[in-house]
């Protein structure tokens, strides 16, 4: 039977549970949560070059900005930057004026600062419907869940959408659970945030929100998140982004990216590549994934209208990002947290409502895989995918020691379950497999930077172009050789573009062994080659005339 819509979602609970926490020791421990989180997520953040031009970009809409102050629309490589709307790259130029320049560090720190404020809103919304000990364990969880370490400290929009839309969901609860008026306000400003930081993607919490009310509270509850709200805060979100941007592109925005951009992302593409990605979230968020599949399988003695929510509104998350034509792994990030909360749900309230036997098992069968991954760890390290082998520990202490955490991680739960401390089990675990990512953390950097460092490409080419000449490259190249270069790139489709330009710059060409014969016949005969670097695998050259 729906619940009345006057109902709150938060759980009552037992009084033994409650009494475990003071609330001095809940607050230490949440700040131990947030400090262990910030640890995890910082200690990697600027100590690795930007290579994927899609961390590029937004440091260079954040060089535009300080350089030319165009805050509204800022250009890339000469123009208009229409496809996401402000938000993120704000922030970076906001944390690179002190400095007066982009840096790694100025880039990432805006994923770093959303990452950390993801895990609070995680912790408060567990609290909010069910205990301070769930909300905690959920932290801990979510810091220890590998793609969103991988994405915490990179240079990218997602991280910042994810905090907007956990806290979005926390606001939209804590509206419905006696909030008042102020909370559904925030609750659509979180949204909006969402929005201003991703796009269109920033709504898919909004149907979420609807989705978990509507079912965990009876559709007629949907009257009190007054829509109304929504409309009045997005309709100052259309203004700060979209204005600005219709205006000053002079009628580009709607053809190029709302019809050419993100109708393709959204529609295009076949049916399994969308049904795969169900696949990789799941095995993304492994090791968790065993105890959610285990909740999954339990059927509790008793209803709960705030675990019917949760699971409502991350199913049709679910969907409405993973269903999208064109995936990447960091789309599904705002996932994360849900399923975070809904293992340490699992984990902190089976033993109170009939699901103490699934709850063992599945804490048995997490202990016992996280074991036989660490036993197997050196061997199913080599099997880890190209553009993650940066990742891979190299060296014997650093292998011993990501083994050693990730072993203790399984044997400490495997004690847990023997004892029955289920709660205290699950979040020793956690935090060794953070302190695991805190020595990747440590060690990887270098690494990748071995590996996709376009520093040296760029210090080249610069020094054989003239001052306030641009660089040269045939026949593309990535946004970061821009962000290197510090100055302007123009790409040459031909090696008869590449020479006429070359002609004009008396600079260098960045362009490729493949490339270099047929650039050679067209450029002067001295043209010769100044640098050859290996980045990402490929060969990269510089060639001056």
């Amino acid at each position: 039977m729906p619940r009345s819509p006057s109902a709150p979602l938060a759980v009552a609970i037992e009084a033994p549970t409650a009494s475990r926490v003071s609330p001095e020791r809940s607050r230490l421990a949440l700040v131990g949560v947030l400090a262990v989180a910030l640890i995890v997520f910082s200690v990697p953040a600027g100590r690795r070059p930007l290579w994927s031009s899609d961390e590029a970009r937004f440091a260079l809409l954040a060089r535009d900005i300080l350089e030319h102050g165009r805050w509204l629309v800022p250009h890339l490589r000469g123009d208009l930057y229409l496809n996401k709307p402000q938000l993120y790259f704000w922030s970076i130029a906001l944390l690179s004026l002190p400095g007066g320049r982009v840096t790694e560090l100025t880039a990432t720190l805006p994923s770093v600062v959303s990452a950390v404020a993801t895990v609070g809103a995680v912790v408060a919304i567990g609290r909010l419907l069910w205990s301070p000990s769930v909300g905690l364990l959920a932290g801990l969880v979510l810091v220890s869940t590998p793609p969103f370490y991988a994405f915490s400290h990179e240079a990218l929009a997602d991280t910042m959408l994810t905090a907007f839309g956990t806290w979005a969901l926390y606001f939209v609860l804590r509206g419905q659970n006696g909030g008042g008026a102020v909370c559904l306000l925030a609750f659509y400003g979180c949204i909006g945030g969402a929005v201003l930081a991703k796009g269109p993607a920033g709504l898919a919490v909004l149907l979420a929100a609807f989705v978990g009310t509507a079912i965990g509270r009876g559709p007629a509850a949907l009257a009190q998140l007054k829509p109304l709200y929504g409309v009045s805060v997005l309709a100052i979100v259309a203004l700060v982004w979209l204005a600005p941007y219709l205006l000053l592109s002079e009628g580009r925005f709607v053809s190029r990216v709302l019809v050419g951009h993100y109708a393709p992302w959204y529609l295009g593409g076949g049916l399994v590549p969308r049904l795969a990605q169900f696949q990789k979230l799941l095995s993304n968020f492994l090791p968790w994934t065993v105890l959610l599949v285990a909740a999954a399988g339990a059927r509790s003695r008793r209803p709960d209208a705030a675990r019917r929510w949760l699971v409502a509104a991350t199913i049709s998350l679910t969907l409405a990002l993973g269903l999208a034509g064109h995936q990447r792994a960091r789309y599904l990030l705002p996932i994360y947290p849900l399923l975070a909360l809904l293992v340490a749900e699992f984990v902190g309230r089976a033993g109170s409502d009939g699901r103490w036997r699934a709850l063992r098992g599945g804490a048995w069968t997490f202990a016992a895989s996280v074991v036989g991954v660490g036993l197997h760890g050196p061997v199913l390290l080599r099997r880890v995918a190209a553009e993650d082998r940066a990742f891979v520990p190299d060296r014997p202490l650093e292998m011993a020691a990501v083994v050693a955490l990730v072993l203790g991680a399984g044997l400490v739960q495997a004690l847990a379950v023997r004892r029955e401390r289920f709660v205290a089990g699950s979040a020793a675990a956690a935090l060794l497999i953070a302190a695991a990512l805190v020595v990747e953390g440590v060690a990887y950097p270098p690494r990748y930077a071995r590996d996709n460092d376009l520093r040296p490409v760029a210090a080249a080419a610069v020094a054989h172009t003239p001052a306030g000449m641009p660089v040269v490259a045939h026949p593309d190249a990535r946004l970061s050789l821009d962000f290197y270069v510090g100055g302007a790139v123009v790409e040459a489709a031909t090696s008869q573009g590449a020479a006429s330009l070359v002609e004009r710059t008396a600079g260098a060409v960045v362009t490729t062994p493949r490339h270099w014969p047929a650039l050679a016949q067209a450029l002067p005969p001295t043209a010769r080659v100044v640098a050859d670097h290996l980045v990402a695998g490929r060969h990269m050259l510089v060639v001056v005339p």
